[in-house]
C-alpha cells in the first residue's frame, strides 16, 4: 500500500537533478525481513553473543517503537542500547568475520534499490547512507552488490581493525535516534548544500531529522512502515509525504525519479 501526498510532488520538479538523497539502510534499503546490520554479526557468530545480543534486543526495540516515550528520554535509551550492543560485539569481531558474515546473512535490498541507485549515479546525485547498525557491513553489501558508487557516502559506526584485522576502537556511536544532518562531515554537507532540494528516506519518524529543512528550499520524505501498520499509519502519514506499506518497493521511487507521478 502507498500512501502519496502529489501537491508536494509537483512542486519539487525532480527532473533538474538539483537533489540529494540521505537514506536510513536497514529496514529502507533493506527489506523488512531483512535482518539489521546490529544483527549480521550475532547471527554469524551464533552461541553466547546471539544470546546476549538477543537480550538486548527484546529490551530495547519496543523502546525504539514507542512514539508516547518523551523524545529526550528516548534518545538517552537508544544511546545506551547502541553503546552497549557496541561494547558486546567488540569483544568477539575481527575483520574476518566482517567479511564472511555476509556469505550466511539474511541481508536483501528491496526490489528496485540497485536501480536507484545506479540511476542517481547515473545523474550525480550525492547518496548519504546514514545507518545506526554497522558501517562496515554495510560498505561490505553495497560492495557485493556492486552499488558501491563514488556518489555515495556511508555515515555509519565503523569497527577500526590493525593490519592483523584485529579490532582496535569504534569510530562513532549513532542509535536510531540521534542520526541527526550535523553528523555528516562538514566538507561533505558544504557540498551538498550547493544543491536547492533534498529526498530524506528511512522507516522510523525520526529519521526526517537526518536533514536540516533549513539547509534546503524543498524536501520530499519517505517512509518505510512495516510494521504495526494500522497503529501507526496515521502518525506516519503526519510526516511523510510518502508513506509505503508491507515491505513495499522502490518502483514507485525509481518512477518519480524518472519524472513520473
Amino acid at each position: 500500500m502507498i500512501h502519496i501526498n502529489t501537491e508536494n510532488l509537483k512542486e519539487f520538479n525532480i527532473l533538474d537533478n538539483n537533489y540529494y538523497i540521505i537514506a536510513d539502510f536497514d529496514h529502507t534499503l533493506t527489506t523488512a525481513n531483512s535482518v539489521p546490520t546490529m544483527g549480521v554479526l550475532p547471527n554469524f557468530l551464533g552461541g553466547d553473543f546471539l544470546e546476549k545480543r538477543l537480550k538486548l534486543y527484546e529490551h530495547y526495540r519496543p523502546i525504539e517503537l514507542d512514539y508516547n516515550l518523551a523524545k529526550e528520554e528516548k534518545q538517552k535509551l537508544m544511546k545506551e542500547w547502541a553503546q552497549n550492543s557496541f561494547s558486546l560485539t567488540s569483544k568477539y569481531i575481527t575483520n574476518n568475520v566482517v567479511k564472511e558474515s555476509l556469505n550466511s546473512a539474511n541481508l536483501y535490498f528491496r526490489t528496485g534499490v540497485k536501480e536507484f541507485l545506479e540511476e542517481a549515479n547515473k545523474n550525480n546525485i550525492p547518496v548519504i547512507i546514514m545507518s545506526s547498525g554497522i558501517g562496515n557491513i554495510v560498505k561490505a553489501f553495497l560492495e557485493k552488490e556492486k552499488c558501491l558508487f563514488n556518489n555515495i557516502e556511508v555515515i555509519s559506526n565503523f569497527f577500526l581493525f590493525n593490519d592483523n584485522g584485529a579490532y582496535i576502537d569504534l569510530k562513532n556511536i549513532m542509535a536510531s535516534s540521534n542520526k541527526h544532518y550535523s553528523i555528516i562531515p562538514e566538507s561533505i554537507r558544504k557540498e551538498l548544500e550547493k544543491r536547492s532540494k533534498a529526498i530524506v528516506m528511512g522507516d522510523l519518524i525520526e529519521d526526517k531529522e537526518m536533514i536540516d529543512a533549513k539547509k534546503v528550499d524543498k524536501i520530499i520524505t519517505i517512509g518505510f512502515l512495516d510494521s504495526k501498520i494500522e497503529e501507526n499509519l496515521k502518525e506516519y502519514n503526519n510526516n511523510f509525504d510518502i508513506v509505503l506499506t508491507n515491505n513495499e518497493n522502490f518502483n514507485t521511487i525509481n518512477k518519480i525519479l524518472k519524472g513520473g507521478i
